[in-house]
């Protein structure tokens, strides 16, 4: 069996390392970008992630933004807000743009935990 693998999505690199080594020690394959730009490029030619797992504020292309895009192409692919300022959204137009899930920063381990589970989840 394969590892499966998360694309996680935030301008704060603290953040990207904190989030890579949580995954790994589920057994998870984190691939970190700085950029939602970047995460769609890479969504363009790779089209195996289990989850992804997006900050919402972020420069040029926000986290919302870049889930309407990616639902359009991948509707079934589980897509996760988690930012630290998850109030500053109004919270119909988050769900409306198709997350799967929305959480505050800091993410806990049970959180965490809560969302890897949604993959073993029938769509």
């Amino acid at each position: 069996m394969s590892t499966k693998k998360v694309l996680v999505i935030d301008d704060q690199r603290s953040q990207l390392k904190l989030m890579r080594k949580m995954l790994e020690k589920f057994g998870y394959l984190a691939i970190t970008v700085d950029s939602a730009e970047e995460a769609e490029y890479i969504l363009r030619s790779e089209e195996n992630f289990s989850i992804i797992i997006t900050d919402l504020r972020m420069p040029w292309l926000n986290g919302l933004n870049f889930c309407r895009n990616v639902k359009i192409l991948h509707p079934h692919l589980k897509i996760y807000a988690l930012s630290g300022y998850l109030y500053d959204f109004d919270i119909n137009e988050l769900q409306d743009a198709g997350f799967d899930g929305l959480y505050q920063k800091p993410i806990s381990r049970a959180q965490l935990i809560e969302i890897l589970n949604s993959d073993t989840e029938k769509t």
